[in-house]
Formats: structure tokens, C-alpha cells, sequence
């Protein structure tokens, strides 16, 4: 696939907008489940989306016929994007991304597993490491998935993808007049996840919070640390040269 989405910084919140309008414009007839072992849309769903994503996201009719069709045949598989997203092409995997997120939600409601513990840190309904946190009060910390959107808990100090537990391989870094958000790094494994306190989720949802704080993904990812899934418009990388 060749098609190409609005410039990642300068037009992001323009872009996370329309997105939030294809969610709520996409109206599945089935409801998928982690445990069915169903990793794409079936053919009833696929008009839906399709639709949905060409109106919101503007794209001429026909452009995503290519799109379409490996939709129809099952050959999309969305756990690719969790644990093989890598391999793909930065402007496909943002695209099905964006694609997937219903999908996505609809597993997790499928199933009631917010706030229990985050086995080797990773989210219990599509097994994504978090790049997203929480501190909530007495400094527990909850994690977010960017997938499904499922939260839960897991260790205070450590990183949920190397699993080191040393707090000598992890460094909290701020930005001057950024307060009450911070990235954790490790040392190890040269990821890094952002942390809000938890007042701010009062006024701002955990997807707002994630494109407000871009300037500090952009930052971590200058100083050569990796975020390990995507943000709500579906970008990993901000330096897209």
C-alpha cells in the first residue's frame, strides 16, 4: 500500500480528530474476542470500516480498494502490528493501525480484565508492551495499553519490556514547563514509557495526554530511546526522514 496520511507533528491533533471520527463512525455487526483467536474484520465488517475510515480520513474513492480486498480475504492480521509492527512499513502499519483500534476495543470489552495485574508486562488482551502509565494515588502506577485500551497494574519501579527490576537502569527525565508528565527510561533495553500524575487524567483522556506530550516522545527519541507501541494516530517514530 502506498497511501499516504497527514505530516506526523504539525497537523496530529487535526489528524487524532479524524480518527475520533471514525471510531465513532465504524458500527460493527460482530463483537471480537481475544479468546475466538480472530485477528481481522470479517466481510460483514469490512464495508463498515472502510466507509468509515474513507470519509474521515479523506481518502478518494478507490484508493483503498488494494486495502479492501486483503481485508475481504483475511489476510490482515492485526496482532502483526503488536508483536511484528517493525518489519512493516511506517505508512501501512499507521494505517492499519488506525484501522484496527475498533477491533481492538471490542476484544477488550469482550472481556473484564482493567485493573488486575499486567503478567510480564504486557497488556492481558492483545499482549502489547505499554508506552503509557499512570501514577494514581499512594503511588501505585497503572499502565495503558495503546491497542485495546485496557488498564492495569503492574511492578512501581522497573521497565515492562526488558523486565529489569534494577532502579539503577532506570532514569526519570522531565521537560522544563511540562509539569506533571515525565518519561521513564531504561537503560537496558533503550526504551523509554511517559507518566502522567494522575490529576491530569481528570481533565484529559489517556489519548489526549499522549498527543500533548509528542514534544517529549520527541525528545526521548533524540536522546535514542524507543517507544514500544503507538500513539493514538499510530506513530512510533516521530523522526520520519
Amino acid at each position: 500500500m502506498s497511501i499516504k496520511l497527514s505530516p506526523y507533528l504539525k497537523e496530529v491533533e487535526e489528524l487524532y480528530e479524524k480518527i475520533n471520527d471514525f471510531e465513532l463512525a465504524v458500527s460493527l455487526q460482530n463483537k471480537y474476542s481475544p479468546v475466538e483467536g480472530m485477528h481481522h474484520y470479517t466481510k460483514e465488517d469490512t464495508r463498515s470500516v472502510i466507509d468509515a475510515l474513507s470519509k474521515s480520513l479523506e481518502f478518494n474513492p478507490g484508493e483503498l480498494g488494494e486495502l479492501e480486498d486483503a481485508m475481504r480475504s483475511g489476510k490482515i492480521d492485526f496482532m502483526h502490528l503488536v508483536h511484528e509492527n517493525e518489519t512493516m512499513p511506517e505508512e501501512e502499519r499507521q494505517l492499519l493501525y488506525i484501522m484496527s483500534r475498533p477491533f481492538f476495543k471490542s476484544m477488550k470489552n469482550a472481556v473484564n480484565v482493567d485493573d488486575m495485574f499486567w503478567q510480564d508486562g504486557r497488556c492481558p488482551v492483545c499482549g502489547s508492551t505499554p508506552s503509557l502509565s499512570v501514577i494514581e494515588k499512594e503511588s501505585q502506577r497503572k499502565y495503558f495499553c495503546s491497542f485495546c485500551g485496557s488498564q492495569g497494574h503492574f511492578m512501581r519501579i522497573g521497565c515492562p519490556c526488558c523486565l529489569t527490576e534494577n532502579p539503577q537502569d532506570i532514569t526519570i527525565i522531565t521537560l522544563e514547563g511540562e509539569e506533571g508528565m515525565r518519561a521513564d527510561t531504561c537503560g537496558k533495553c533503550m526504551s523509554y514509557f511517559k507518566t502522567f500524575e494522575g490529576s491530569m487524567t481528570a481533565e484529559h483522556s489517556i489519548d489526549s495526554l499522549d498527543i500533548m506530550s509528542v514534544p517529549l516522545d520527541i525528545v526521548m527519541q533524540e536522546k535514542g530511546f524507543k517507544r514500544n507501541s503507538p500513539n493514538p494516530v499510530g506513530i512510533i517514530k516521530m523522526n520520519q526522514d
